[in-house]
């Protein structure tokens, strides 16, 4: 089975479901990558280890305050996850949930730039559990 999934700049699908990639131990997706999705979610890849986006990616809308609640990011129960790395202002206009849960292995969240601008999931609401 598929292994290790990247994903290249302005990658324009409108779905994202990686859930029957059971043996994926990578995901890597690009710069200004699935800007129409509404919903982030990855639940019960057991051999994840790592998850890297690029920047204005899951970004749609550009301006401040236009945000949509009906955006959401979950990454759930993944044993191995170690590292989730998230460029600047990708997830901008998400304004629903944010949320890690059962994570054990993670040892590395970055999300966004030091000394830039980010502003990624700033309209969220937060929830870590399990990690």
């Amino acid at each position: 089975g598929l292994k290790h999934m990247k994903l290249f700049n302005k990658c324009i699908l409108r779905d994202w479901d990686v859930s029957l990639f059971l043996k994926l131990e990578s995901i890597e997706i690009g710069d200004e990558c699935f800007i129409e999705v509404k919903r982030f979610q990855i639940d019960g890849l057991n051999r994840l280890k790592s998850l890297k986006i690029g920047k204005n990616s899951f970004s749609k809308k550009r301006k401040w305050g236009d945000v949509d609640a009906s955006k959401s990011f979950h990454v759930l129960n993944c044993e191995q996850l170690e590292t989730i790395e998230i460029s600047r202002k990708s997830f901008y206009d998400f304004a629903g949930q944010f949320e890690l849960s059962n994570l054990p292995s993670l040892k590395n969240l970055e999300i966004g730039t030091v000394g830039r601008d980010s502003i990624n999931f700033f309209f969220c609401s937060c929830i870590i559990r399990g990690t």
